[in-house]
């Protein structure tokens, strides 16, 4: 059976529904999207509200009808992927740099909501890897890079975050009660810098960085360098003072061009 021969799913069912909608249908009646996939009436209704559950779909009543665009979701998730593809354009060099300095693992992350996502990285030319990978992701409160999202996120909002992750042990070393975060995260504010040690791989270490938008001052991505224990303890200081450098080099490629 080839791919062709497959059954549609749900999740193909639903694409085409959003590719429906484009510059010149920005918002279709129910019997125009079902005209336009040829999708079953009750399958097509109960998607719709599916996706408006998550705010891909917005619904507004049009003399008495239910219309349907794309919703806010979309926006959010494309200022993600632009914010994601202009800060690895600009880190790029430092990450470069960064990596033969230290022949260590260079990686850059951003935040999508509870989450941090690893978006670029520059390995070490040892050969092993425990690690996470490029499109990866992570909880904000485990680990260098997440954390350091985490560290310097509105304190209201820092504060639901906390109260509401579904923690989980990745290894023995993950932490996962509240107050001892609260407490990493003051720590992680106090001195501009994140370290972990095993958290989400026994045997590695890791030591991430804020990134600045120095016009808005908020942090819109973090930078690390990782390896296994041992590994860089001993130039702990060098390799932060080396992280905090190119940090800075990236700010200002970021106030530049804005």
């Amino acid at each position: 059976m080839t791919t062709n021969d497959l059954p549609t799913s749900s999740i193909q069912k639903a694409l085409e529904i959003i590719n429906c909608f484009n510059s010149k249908d920005s918002s279709l009646f129910l019997e125009e999207i079902i005209l336009k996939t040829k999708v079953p009436k009750t399958t097509v209704f109960r998607i719709l509200t599916q996706l408006e559950d998550y705010a891909y779909i917005k619904k507004v009543l049009v003399q008495g009808k239910s219309q349907y665009s794309l919703g806010y979701a979309f926006l959010e998730k494309g200022e993600l992927v632009k914010s994601g593809l202009d800060i690895r354009e600009l880190a790029r060099n430092e990450m470069i740099h960064i990596r033969n300095e230290t022949n260590l693992t260079v990686q850059l992350a951003i935040r999508d909501n509870s989450e941090a996502v690893y978006i670029e990285q520059f390995e070490s030319w040892r050969p092993i890897r425990l690690y996470p990978t490029i499109g990866k992701r992570a909880p904000l409160y485990v680990a260098a890079c997440p954390r350091v999202l985490l560290a310097y996120t509105e304190s209201e909002e820092q504060n639901f975050l906390i109260n509401n992750f579904e923690y989980k042990k990745f290894t023995k070393y993950t932490p996962v009660n509240p107050d001892l975060i609260k407490e990493i995260l003051i720590e992680i504010r106090k001195n501009g810098y994140s370290i972990s040690k095993g958290e989400l791989f026994e045997g590695t270490i890791a030591v991430a960085v804020p990134i600045f938008n120095t016009i808005t001052k908020e942090v819109i991505a973090t930078i690390s360098i990782v390896g296994i224990e041992g590994d860089f303890e001993s130039e702990l200081s060098k390799y932060i003072n080396i992280l905090k450098e190119s940090s800075e080099k990236i700010s200002d490629k970021i106030k530049s061009t804005t």
